[in-house]
């Protein structure tokens, strides 16, 4: 293909971009979200997708975290095919993958091994598929949390409310 034309297909790629409201990198700072006894529920929603975690906590013990992940009806849009999605751990031997699944799917999992001792954890995962104008996206999330162990009872005010963050890096075909 003529640089002139990969020039043309990553002007009219951007603007498909820009028409269903996507942007390209970071999509907010990345904070951390602590789970309390009477705060067990996460929450987030970006242009890229849909992130939940759930936990309960015990003050010393180790406990799952349940979580789940859903691209975002303006990214399924701008697909082309299946995607491939893993997840990890940096702190724990955790490791999810699906091959060939549906862009709308509902990927869920649990953390195991989550220790209520304020420890922090870094739960990650990335999703490749193709895109129109023959290019390819990876959509990576980041969730960064903790299990407050104590004391316990009311420490809703210790809770930080983000915890989560995507980036969607897309590289027009002939790159």
């Amino acid at each position: 293909m003529k640089r002139a034309q990969i020039g043309r297909v990553g002007v009219i790629f951007a603007g498909v971009l820009a028409l269903v409201g996507l942007t390209i990198g970071p999509a907010q700072a990345e904070h951390s979200f602590t789970f309390t006894q009477a705060n067990t529920k996460f929450d987030a929603t970006d242009t890229h997708g849909r992130f939940t975690g759930q936990a309960k906590t015990i003050p010393g013990q180790a406990v799952p975290m349940t979580w789940s992940f859903r691209v975002a009806p303006a990214v399924q849009a701008i697909a082309t095919s299946s995607m491939n999605c893993t997840a990890g751990h940096m702190q724990l031997s955790y490791h999810d993958a699906h091959s060939n699944i549906p862009v709308d799917y509902f990927w869920h999992s649990t953390v195991q091994g989550n220790r209520s001792n304020n420890t922090k954890y870094d739960l990650y995962g990335s999703c490749t598929f193709s895109v129109k104008g023959n290019g390819k996206a990876n959509l990576k999330f980041v969730f960064h949390y903790s299990m407050f162990c104590g004391p316990c009872g009311n420490v809703a005010a210790r809770t930080i409310a983000n915890g989560f963050s995507t980036t969607l890096d897309v590289t027009p075909a002939g790159r």
